[in-house]
């Protein structure tokens, strides 16, 4: 074999591998996404029940992010049915461990149950990562807030596209049209008076992805014998309308009973003050009264309730809350005249 000849072939096998190793490390560039699991508005009152952004593509290999900032989760079903927020243990209702907590590996080929689960400790930061191994169409929701929110995940090979900090970008920009939606029914939002009644509806919506926590921005004023009632019109979202004696906000935290397990996750409950209805219509500031869980007609179980009604009997001044969003301390004021 000629000396050119030989030149020629080495050049020929070096230009192979090189090419070969370019392809090796462009499949094994992985990337890391990051998208923003809901948000809140500064005030509190606005919450963005959405994932940001909606939609993500990215390549084979790649990780994405999910970093949180309310309380979600973020499931792939992977076709297995929807579970219930809570489930039967040992003759007590607790709430469903497949919701609040994590199920699953670090990897996710289109096939299993994952389950990043629940923040548990308001206001520590909270993330959940996971790798997409192969290529695919993946939905995954968020199973406190229902079908209603979810997202999707397009995995690719090849993948060619805006790059992971572009998509971030385009995740807060989205997250920012939500909250400044929600906004601006919040500034709008007020009570309905309907003669001697006063009708304050609780709002929240699935195509604008929002949610509100407040039932009015500010203090109601009303006449002794006006009946307030409230009303759920908000398909995410549970809340309770709930009078203490001397207008005090529970400790964030207490709506839920933790108890502690020799082996796996604790169970959790809810406190029984959340769930007691009491049977006063009438309401002088000097007795607990609360609506229980309030639904969503349509989005809770058969026969929830979905409106709560007092009549105000003696003049005062008078604070509520939710016992569900105690962490934002969701409340408002009633004046009786």
């Amino acid at each position: 074999m000629s000396v050119k000849r030989v030149f020629v072939f080495v050049l020929a096998a070096v230009l192979v591998l090189s090419m070969l190793s370019w392809q090796t490390g462009t499949a094994h560039a992985a990337r890391t996404w990051t998208v923003i699991a809901g948000g809140i508005t500064s005030q509190g009152a606005v919450v963005a029940n959405g994932f940001f952004p909606r939609r993500i593509e990215i390549g084979v290999g790649d990780t994405i992010r999910w970093q949180f900032q309310e309380f979600h989760n973020v499931v792939f079903l992977s076709g297995a049915p929807f579970p219930q927020i809570e489930v039967e243990q040992g003759g007590k209702t607790v709430f469903n461990p497949q919701v609040f907590f994590p199920v699953g590996g670090k990897t996710y080929d289109g096939t299993g149950f994952h389950n990043s689960g629940v923040p548990l400790e308001p206001g520590k930061p909270f993330s959940y990562a996971l790798t997409f191994t192969k290529a695919g169409t993946y939905q995954y929701v968020c199973t406190i807030h229902g079908p209603g929110m979810g997202g999707t995940v397009v995995v690719k090979a090849p993948f060619s596209g805006p790059s992971p900090s572009a998509v971030l970008a385009q995740g807060r920009q989205e997250q920012a049209r939500v909250l400044a939606a929600g906004s601006k029914v919040w500034n709008s939002k007020g009570a309905v008076r309907q003669g001697n009644t006063v009708v304050i509806p609780i709002v929240g919506s699935i195509g604008g992805r929002y949610s509100i926590w407040g039932y009015t921005r500010r203090p109601l004023t009303i006449t002794r014998g006006t009946t307030v009632t409230w009303e759920m019109r908000d398909p995410f979202e549970i809340h309770t309308v709930s009078f203490q004696q001397g207008g005090k906000f529970p400790k964030p935290g207490s709506e839920v009973m933790v108890q502690p397990q020799k082996q796996g996750p604790p169970k959790l409950s809810w406190n029984p003050l959340v769930l007691q209805v009491t049977q006063t219509k009438s309401y002088d500031g000097t007795a607990y009264a609360n609506s229980g869980l309030l639904f969503t007609k349509g989005f809770g179980p058969p026969n929830a309730p979905t409106s709560y009604s007092l009549t105000f009997t003696k003049p005062g001044r008078y604070t509520y809350f939710c016992w569900v969003h105690t962490t934002t301390k969701m409340g408002a004021v009633i004046i009786v005249k």
